[in-house]
């Protein structure tokens, strides 16, 4: 899905991200749409929805390699898609996880950059998410307060940040900043500088996986891992 002709198809949907095991309610939704061979939740889990959630537009499973043999296959049939449901209005919510903890970490796995606005700013965050120089380039956090940052490291007052995910997605650091009264073109323009620092080497999974196993890091999912094919706990 990270291939460019999908990532172009998909400006014309909504694309949501699960957490997989850190939300109960989001455990039994996603369950309803896919279970492994053994009866449970895997790690990842695909489908493509009409607008009310109703309907599945093509065949829900584990990954888009059950429906597509190829990204092209797939964009050509998302554009298809996107024609029979033209779009109705800009969206506004900031595209985020559940909270800072687990925002730090999924822009980790991504290998992306993170803003986080702390003590409000969630009108500016909107605004910024869905800025077209800054799609696809940044990871979003809900607002967080200064102690969710304290957990991971950073020492931060209110205010607009971008934020450096260390390998893991534990700790970060600080690329830029701005008070939460900044006006917007103050702040993307920053944004485009601090994209500059970013360390956006990507990731070989088994050897990540193998580095943190070493290390003794360990990410403790709020539910159980009942993926059979991963290590427990770990990612």
């Amino acid at each position: 899905m990270s291939q460019k002709p999908v990532i172009d198809a998909s400006r014309a949907f909504i694309c949501i991200r699960p957490a997989t095991y850190e939300n109960a309610a989001e455990v039994k939704y996603l369950e309803g749409i896919f279970k492994g061979r053994a009866g449970t939740l895997e790690n990842t889990v695909f489908a493509m929805m009409t607008p009310d959630g109703m309907q599945y537009l093509a065949r829900p499973g584990r990954s888009p390699q059950m429906s597509y043999r190829t990204p092209e296959a797939m964009a050509a049939a998302m554009k298809e898609l996107a024609a029979k449901f033209p779009t109705k209005g800009v969206p506004s919510a900031v595209p985020a996880m559940h909270n800072f903890r687990l925002s730090l970490n999924t822009a980790a796995c991504d290998s992306m950059p993170l803003i986080v606005a702390v003590g409000g700013g969630e009108a500016q965050l909107s605004k910024l998410a869905w800025a077209p120089e800054l799609l696809g380039k940044w990871a979003f956090s809900p607002v967080a307060t200064e102690a969710d940052l304290k957990a991971a490291g950073i020492a931060a007052g209110p205010g607009i940040y971008a934020i450096e995910p260390d390998t893991f997605g534990q700790k970060g650091s600080i690329l830029a900043q701005w008070p939460l009264n900044a006006d917007l073109a103050t702040i993307t323009k920053g944004l485009t500088e601090a994209q500059k620092r970013h360390n956006s080497e990507g990731k070989v999974a088994r050897e990540h996986i193998n580095r943190g196993t070493q290390l003794g890091v360990l990410w403790k999912s709020l539910l159980p891992n009942t993926d059979p094919n991963g290590p427990p706990q770990r990612r």
